[in-house]
């Protein structure tokens, strides 16, 4: 879960309560990732935009039904990516999200630094097999519990919890092995 979390969540409990100014602190502190989900599954940046708009919207309409203590981030990127799913309906698209797109972590807006290192977990990911990438994307992109990962995929609780170790065990390891300049 981002470091940010429990700042995202008070900023929904503001909104929830009526100050339409926190909308001004969700855009900074998930608008980067909300714009990524959307542009994964629209494959369009423009239509992106839109998504992320629109998403907005339904945020501060639907800021109520966001229960306190809760995990802000995937309500949020929930709101998202229904959004984008919605989208393509009406334009009778297949909707498919492409979870490669999700894992471009490196940002201008990180220091030299930060990018460095997201570039690094970039790589490690990119060596992950097609279920691993999967699962790190619900897990720590969309910050989905377990349950909410089986539901999605129709695996058992205990399946996903092994692929999910598996995938966090395999990037481990890859790191690991960076570290050493194996």
């Amino acid at each position: 879960m981002p470091d940010d979390c429990g700042q995202l969540n008070e900023l929904l409990r503001e909104l929830k309560r009526g100050n339409a100014q926190a909308l001004d602190g969700i855009l900074l502190l998930a608008g980067g990732r909300m714009l990524a989900l959307a542009r994964g599954i629209v494959r369009n940046r423009s239509d992106a935009e839109d998504v992320v708009q629109d998403s907005f919207w339904k945020i501060a309409r639907g800021a109520k039904s966001y229960k306190d203590g809760t995990n802000g981030y995937a309500w949020i990127m929930r709101v998202v990516r229904n959004t984008a799913f919605d989208l393509l309906r009406r334009r009778r698209v297949r909707a498919e999200e492409d979870i490669e797109e999700f894992f471009h972590l490196s940002d201008e807006r990180y220091s030299a630094e930060g990018r460095d290192g997201a570039l690094v977990l970039e790589e490690a990911v990119s060596k992950l097999d097609w279920l691993g990438k999967r699962m790190i994307y619900y897990r720590y992109y969309l910050d989905w519990t377990v349950r909410d990962i089986a539901k999605e995929t129709g695996m058992s609780k205990s399946a996903v919890q092994r692929a999910v170790s598996a995938a966090e065990e395999a990037l481990k390891a890859f790191l690991d092995a960076g570290q050493s300049g194996d």
